[in-house]
């Protein structure tokens, strides 16, 4: 089973594939971690990535391609969750082009002032870039101190969202009349999530 997270920012999708993962032996393809690291390297290629991301605009398709083409043909395991893949319509068509016909696409529906709100509070590991809600103060894996990501400002936060807007919901409309995906009420607490995911994938 291959599946495509589409979510507005903070809508628990990060928290769900880890659940998934843990509970039913998925891959995750964590595409803003692969760039990132990418974005680490001192080459033309990945300074243009790490100017990319640092700006808040959307990776150019032909280097996610690529980095989901090795992924791919690396992974023994076939359960795969692909994080951060579909954001734009060319991104659409790669994963197209690249995942099985039968991918199925989970949207996390979360209202635009939720999102907001959650973002605003929000605070993030810096070393392993994972985030976390804002009553946490401390990793509880690494016990590493959480601060609040320098973008995690309101203006950085607005164009985020009016990016996911713009580009990635007239995708879902799209995945809707394809019948390839089903939508997850994410304006509820983390179990009750899980849930709906689980029922409407039929994982139990």
């Amino acid at each position: 089973m291959q599946l495509v997270f589409i979510w507005i920012q903070w809508s628990w999708k990060w928290t769900q594939a880890r659940i998934l993962a843990d509970k039913y032996w998925f891959n995750i393809f964590e595409t803003w971690l692969v760039l990132r690291q990418m974005a680490k390297e001192n080459t033309d290629l990945w300074k243009l990535i790490k100017d990319t991301i640092e700006a808040w605009k959307q990776v150019n398709p032909d280097i996610i391609e690529m980095v989901l083409e090795n992924f791919i043909q690396n992974s023994k395991n076939k359960n795969i969750i692909f994080d951060w893949l579909v954001r734009n319509i060319n991104n659409k068509e790669t994963a197209d082009n690249k995942l099985d016909k039968n991918y199925i696409v989970v949207y996390f529906n979360l209202p635009e002032n939720e999102a907001i709100k959650r973002l605003l509070w929000r605070e993030y590991n810096p070393k392993t870039w994972e985030t976390f809600p804002a009553w946490t103060s401390i990793d509880p894996k690494t016990w590493d101190k959480l601060i609040k990501r320098s973008d995690d400002e309101e203006n950085a936060i607005m164009q985020r969202i009016k990016e996911f807007y713009e580009k990635t919901l007239p995708v879902v409309e799209i995945y809707k009349k394809e019948w390839k995906l089903i939508e997850i009420d994410a304006n509820k607490n983390i179990s009750d999530v899980t849930n709906e995911i689980e029922n409407k994938l039929k994982l139990i």
